[in-house]
């Protein structure tokens, strides 16, 4: 209800970028995907988007390229409900096409001003494309574009300068030091590694984030998950076993 509302902010560019802060496994990427669905089904002012930064050593550019077509594979899939564009290839002519079929034109010279970057191996520059292409296209028509970027604690670990990934892109988060304030486009971020990803805002990011931390869930809810699983998985327990679990584990999903 909380973010809803957040979201609803934004239509207004009222709402501050946030930071979503808990453990493994607690339901951050889920509550994060379920928020999507929901802005998706809307079909109003906000575009959702949403990125998943993965636990593995990748080069700029490869990054840049990923999350500059996850976005617009997404916002393609919004402004025209048409869902098989989220499963389109990283094909410049192809999205270029579409857009002039879509009639998404004001898409063009991104997608152009990306691709020539890319062939112009001015790779350092593609991230400068891909972090501001979200809040940029959305200043065309006057939208909204919510930023859901899971893990962001990667960004600073697991991104690196050259292709052989030697260098590693040490501070990058700070990049999005302007980028976070604007208010077309604010961010929603989340991270299991707690004290890395509150390093990295409180040290690169300072005041850009309101913080939210997921508590363990209410005893009751507690309850109803392990009944629930036990319906699930076929494996039958009483009530007290639930009440057992529940405080057992203290509330924690995981």
């Amino acid at each position: 209800d909380s973010l809803l509302k957040w979201v609803e902010k934004i239509k207004i560019k009222t709402s501050k970028s946030r930071a979503i802060l808990s453990r493994r496994k607690t339901g951050k990427s889920a509550l994060m995907q379920r928020l999507y669905n929901i802005v998706f089904a809307q079909n109003d002012q906000v575009v959702p988007f949403y990125f998943e930064i993965k636990e593995h050593n990748q080069w700029i550019a490869s990054f840049a390229k990923d999350f500059f077509f996850t976005f617009i594979r997404q916002y393609f899939a919004f402004k025209t409900r048409k869902s098989e564009y989220l499963s389109y290839p990283d094909d410049y002519e192809i999205f270029i096409e579409a857009a002039k079929s879509e009639g998404l034109e004001h898409l063009i010279l991104h997608i152009k001003d990306f691709e020539s970057s890319e062939k112009s191996k001015f790779f350092d520059r593609l991230w400068d494309i891909a972090r501001d292409a979200p809040r940029i296209i959305a200043q065309y028509r006057d939208e909204r574009v919510l930023q859901m970027v899971d893990e962001f604690q990667f960004i600073n670990r697991h991104i690196y300068w050259d292709k052989y990934k030697q260098r590693r892109a040490e501070g990058l988060a700070g990049s999005y030091l302007h980028t976070a304030e604007y208010k077309n486009a604010p961010m929603l971020v989340s991270g299991s590694w707690v004290g890395w990803l509150m390093d990295d805002l409180n040290k690169y990011l300072p005041g850009r984030f309101i913080f939210m931390s997921l508590k363990n869930i209410p005893k009751t809810e507690a309850i109803e998950m392990a009944l629930n699983y036990s319906e699930i998985e076929q494996v039958p327990i009483t009530y007290e076993t639930a009440c057992i679990m529940a405080d057992f584990t203290e509330g924690n999903p995981f």
